[in-house]
């Protein structure tokens, strides 16, 4: 099982290196992903393309949506990579 922890900092790390003008100290737990961290439509795309690919898992698209914040998106990592398929 992955921690929360290292999840997080895996997800910080790949924010930084897929969103343009994306500060790591920017990024907090309770992040919006959109409205503090201004992450657009196009880019929230590509962060999402970039989570199935490091982590191995599919994000369908109702669920992408759901992922507002930081939290939350590691919440679903933990769950997505800890769900047999």
């Amino acid at each position: 099982m992955k921690s929360e922890q290292s999840v997080h900092q895996a997800l910080v790390a790949l924010l930084d290196r897929t969103v343009e003008d994306l500060a790591p100290a920017d990024i907090e737990w309770d992040s919006d992903l959109k409205d503090d961290l201004d992450i657009d439509s196009l880019a929230r795309l590509e962060v999402i393309a970039a989570i199935e690919e490091h982590w191995s898992i599919k994000v369908p698209e109702e669920d992408a949506e759901e992922l507002h914040t930081v939290r939350q998106t590691v919440d679903y990592i933990i769950e997505a990579t800890n769900t047999p398929a």
